[in-house]
């Protein structure tokens, strides 16, 4: 059918222009599976909260205060500050995607958060198990699974790293998420596991929504200004 085929012609254009994205940032998506990976394969040779522990072999008050710093990186208040630079440099078409990506991802880690309602680390372990919580910055509660935190990084730092048009500076952003990630387990807010599902939800909402853009709204009229 004539329909039909327009449909597969529209399709592959689509899944062309989805690939060109990955093909043009394979450095920082070669990078991100290289951490996911290894981070996947130590969690299901270590098991959960084997790994959790075997993550936290040291802390100081010092590095506590530092980690505190690199998680507000993964605040939705964070990710509001950047959208808010963007719309004072009048670079509209970033700043939408940047808060598009933040608030889909956003929502769905917190669709899963309630669906699964996995207890945090604090929560999962007895009493005496793990001896680094930190006082009035570690929580409780059936919110573990996926971070929040790593969901907001992983969508700012993929978003940041698509829009860059210096492609060998893109590695800088995933290293940031990756800290920020790395911050929610050493703080005890998080498994390995959530950290991984929230950068993934992250990584993809943030590669639809670009691609969408790419397809579909950069010939609004907000968008074409801007590039005249």
């Amino acid at each position: 059918m004539p329909g039909r085929g327009f449909l597969r012609i529209i399709y592959f254009c689509g899944m062309k222009k989805l690939k060109d994205i990955f093909v043009a940032n394979r450095l920082f998506f070669s990078f991100f599976a290289f951490f996911f990976f290894v981070g996947l394969i130590f969690l299901l040779t270590e098991g959960k909260a084997a790994a959790f522990v075997a993550l936290n072999p040291y802390h100081r008050s010092a590095l506590d205060s530092f980690f505190v710093y690199v998680t507000f990186m993964g605040d939705g208040l964070f990710a509001l500050l950047v959208f808010i630079l963007f719309l004072l440099m009048r670079r509209w078409a970033q700043a939408t995607q940047v808060i598009i990506a933040f608030l889909l991802s956003a929502l769905l880690a917190q669709i899963l958060k309630n669906i699964f309602s996995m207890p945090r680390p604090k929560q999962f372990f007895a009493p005496g198990q793990y001896a680094y919580f930190i006082d009035g910055i570690t929580h409780t509660g059936f919110a573990s699974f996926p971070s929040g935190h790593s969901t907001s990084v992983f969508a700012l730092a993929t978003t940041l790293a698509l829009l860059e048009k210096n492609k060998k500076t893109n590695v800088a952003y995933l290293l940031g998420a990756v800290a920020v990630g790395y911050s929610r387990i050493y703080l005890g807010q998080h498994f390995l596991n959530d950290v991984l599902m929230g950068a993934s939800i992250g990584m993809g909402v943030s590669v639809l929504v670009h691609w969408l853009f790419a397809e579909k709204l950069r010939t609004l009229p907000l968008f074409t200004r801007q590039r005249r």
